[in-house]
């Protein structure tokens, strides 16, 4: 019988069930508040970069197994023709897991709506941020350093580019799905939690207890999640490397040999793996992207030890994971400087973290995480996603070594500041890795909605882009989402690219010899030059095709290389067979005022002393103007769209005495400077001058005769404001270096000196 006054007993495992759960809201509401603060903006990111032709696969290709394969394959000779492109140059993957989740994001859950795919990149990086903050719970029982772990992981620098671009999924769903194998394989190998009982575990008192046998479901779990890992991202092969350091860190080798089988199996998986993936003809990434020894292997291991230890130190410290030193040949004669301060930062931060772990078990399992991430993609191009896999070692790293109590003897006050130094620099690293991506996003949209503004006609069959801007490489499936399927059979040519990747910031020239021909000049940086122009030389054709004078031919036109020295190409001519005016061609041209403006050709080339076009009755009436109110209705006429209302404008300001010659030159000059540089006209220097001449002008008035027409005038002026938001985001990355180079010159931070080009 109980007494009227007693209380139940609550038994010991609710309450401790209940106290858990309290204890894991406020962790859970700080990473996930924070996860949504710095990444919640990607839902709106749109489509960037290979998500257009990803998803472009996604909406044509089925469901089956080589289906699914063959949407991940990237050819850029599939949607742009580039006339020196000589070599296959073909991405293909074995990633059909990664592909499956995908298709089934954005057709089945979004229907189309790439916002289901950013969603699922969120998702999974607030999963793997929660699963960070418990796996350094478990390894080090400390709340609040599991705390900072689970934090540090979810404002990763690197993480901010990998969550916000769907084409880089794979990395995000293997991460979240490696860091359950981890906690999986901890319970099913029932190895203890706590990782850092002091002195004990240093001196080896840890227990191998070799005898214990794996935990069948969490065994099953691990295999599962493993094997799943393996087809969204062939890395993954690896991966019982740091499983089976935690075996050797709790019990040494008799524990590992007691666990044999099971990495024996791992490595047959692994095998059979490469097997199939090898009978599937899958081809290996090109030279453009994955370097490779070209016969110099002593120069080749040296630029392989720089590319390295620049993965590593981009890793551990808050600097850009793009080109760096490794952009150079041979870093450590180009750039000794760079590969100086790399070393310091790498050993210094090393060093820091072995002092302040080496008392915790299995300390040197976070380091071998960084580099297990880094090594199958240390030969290929530098990217942001490439070190998101890192960021796990580092935030559990950071975890153990502030978690580990200070010895008696030797306490430390380093060890808190260089944790706080380490989350502040990734605090401020990451929001500004998140404005270079919205200024890289930005950049690639300034193209194609030039285009959309003024499209090309429903009879063209080829597009021609001049000074395209290689973060506008997708620029066809981009245009075929916007413009409709009547553009899917339409050709996209660049005839160059323009030499800075993500916008024309060089004054180019085009000038029309013929009704076939016309000749395209740069000044002050070459086509083809620095790290772009190798990399569109030596991996895409042959150095051998720009020598001066050369003709190359091509089922759409000739090319001439007229100017050429060792830093590049200064001057091309370019021959086509029908005419420039034929219905079947339209051309673009990209300037630093405009995305692409629409070129009008003449089938006549006129001289300036025979214009080609009539003047209307108003300018008739007013063929010089008298006073201010004319002044007044020629630029409301020329504001309106109505090119001739220029040319009594032109006429004062080329009559050095006429009296409204300063107030005809103030409301021209805009007006002309800016579509002399969209039409890339020879007369644009002129305006380099605070003054222009009365004999600059006359060059000018014989330009827009015979050069500006009305549509010209309407699709360019009149839109010339509207993709001013896009033009201010995308100064953001040149605005980052600028103000770095102002504190540092090197290639860590991208502020070094230029690139050696494929021509020095």
């Amino acid at each position: 019988m109980f007494r009227a006054d007693s209380t139940p007993a609550i038994p010991d495992a609710t309450v401790s069930t209940r106290s858990s759960l309290a204890r894991a809201v406020w962790p859970v509401a700080a990473i996930s508040l924070t996860v949504f603060l710095l990444h919640g903006l990607a839902l709106w990111d749109g489509v960037v970069l290979d998500d257009h032709w990803h998803q472009k696969g996604l909406r044509e290709h089925g469901w089956s197994f080589f289906e699914l394969l063959r949407t991940l394959i990237i050819a850029p000779a599939d949607y742009i023709d580039c006339w020196w492109q000589t070599k296959p140059v073909v991405w293909h993957y074995f990633r059909p897991f990664f592909i499956v989740c995908m298709k089934f994001a954005y057709l089945v859950v979004g229907r189309g709506d790439e916002t289901a795919l950013h969603a699922l990149s969120l998702g999974l990086h607030w999963l793997s941020s929660l699963l960070v903050w418990r796996l350094c719970l478990r390894l080090t029982g400390d709340r609040t350093w599991s705390l900072v772990g689970g934090l540090v992981f979810a404002i990763y620098p690197h993480s901010v580019v990998t969550v916000a671009w769907p084409s880089s999924q794979n990395v995000v769903i293997q991460n979240t799905l490696l860091l359950g194998v981890v906690l999986a394989y901890l319970r099913a190998s029932r190895i203890p939690p706590a990782l850092v009982p002091g002195d004990a575990s240093r001196s080896g008192a840890v227990p191998p207890r070799t005898g214990l046998p794996y935990a069948r479901g969490a065994l099953a779990a691990t295999w599962v999640l493993w094997l799943l890992a393996i087809f969204t991202r062939e890395n993954a092969i690896l991966f019982p490397a740091i499983l089976a350091s935690f075996e050797f860190a709790h019990g040494g080798w008799r524990r590992l040999w007691g666990r044999r089988w099971f990495f024996i199996a791992c490595g047959v998986v692994g095998v059979a793996f490469m097997a199939w993936r090898s009978a599937l003809g899958i081809d290996p990434l090109p030279d453009v992207y994955c370097h490779r020894p070209d016969g110099h292997l002593s120069r080749y291991a040296g630029w392989l030890a720089a590319k390295f230890l620049h993965y590593v130190c981009v890793s551990i410290w808050p600097a850009p994971m793009v080109a760096g030193p490794t952009g150079r040949l041979n870093p450590w004669t180009e750039a000794p400087g760079d590969c100086v301060l790399m070393l310091f930062i790498v050993v210094g931060m090393v060093w820091m973290y072995c002092r302040a772990a080496r008392r915790s078990v299995g300390w040197w399992i976070w380091p071998l995480w960084i580099v297990m991430s880094i090594l199958p993609v240390v030969t290929v191009v530098a990217t942001p996603h490439s070190g998101y896999m890192s960021g796990v070692g580092v935030a559990v790293g950071l975890a153990v070594a502030m978690s580990v109590p200070n010895h008696p003897t030797s306490p430390s006050a380093l060890r808190p500041a260089v944790g706080l130094a380490m989350i502040l620099g990734m605090a401020f690293m990451a929001p500004v890795t998140r404005l270079q991506w919205m200024g890289t996003a930005a950049a690639e949209r300034i193209v194609p909605g030039w285009v959309q503004a003024s499209p090309p006609a429903k009879t063209v069959t080829d597009v021609f882009f001049i000074n395209l801007p290689f973060v506008n490489v997708y620029l066809k499936p981009d245009l075929d989402k916007r413009l409709g399927p009547a553009f899917s059979s339409v050709r996209v040519h660049a005839l160059m690219f323009a030499p800075h990747p993500t916008g024309m910031d060089r004054r180019s020239t085009l000038e029309q010899l013929d009704a076939h021909t016309f000749i395209v000049r740069v000044e002050g940086q070459a086509y083809f030059s620095r790290l772009l122009g190798r990399f569109l030389v030596e991996g895409f054709g042959d150095r051998s095709m720009f020598e001066p004078g050369r003709t190359i031919r091509t089922d759409a036109f000739d090319v001439t290389i007229l100017e050429r020295d060792t830093q590049g190409v200064w001057a091309l001519k370019f021959t086509f067979p029908r005419p420039l005016t034929d219905p079947s061609y339209c051309f673009y041209f990209t300037s630093g005022v405009c995305g692409a403006a629409k070129l009008r050709f003449r089938d006549v080339v006129a001289s300036p002393a025979s214009p080609q076009s009539s003047e209307p009755s108003w300018v008739q009436e007013h063929p010089t103007l008298a006073d201010s109110l004319e002044v007044e209705q020629a630029a409301a006429y020329l504001e309106a769209g109505y090119a001739a209302a220029a040319i009594p404008l032109l006429r004062v300001a080329a009559d050095a005495n006429h009296p409204l010659r300063r107030e005809a030159e103030k409301t021209l000059r805009p007006v002309a400077e800016f579509m002399a540089t969209a039409l890339g006209a020879r007369c644009q220097s002129v305006f380099d001058r605070s003054e222009v001449g009365a004999a600059s002008w006359r060059d000018v008035a014989a330009w827009w005769t015979n050069g500006v027409r009305d549509d010209a005038l309407r699709d360019l002026w009149q839109h010339r404001r509207d993709f001013d938001h896009l033009t201010w985001l995308r100064a953001e990355n040149e605005f980052d270096r600028w103000i770095a180079s102002g504190l540092i010159r090197t290639d860590l931070y991208l502020t070094g000196p230029p690139y050696r080009g494929p021509f020095e």
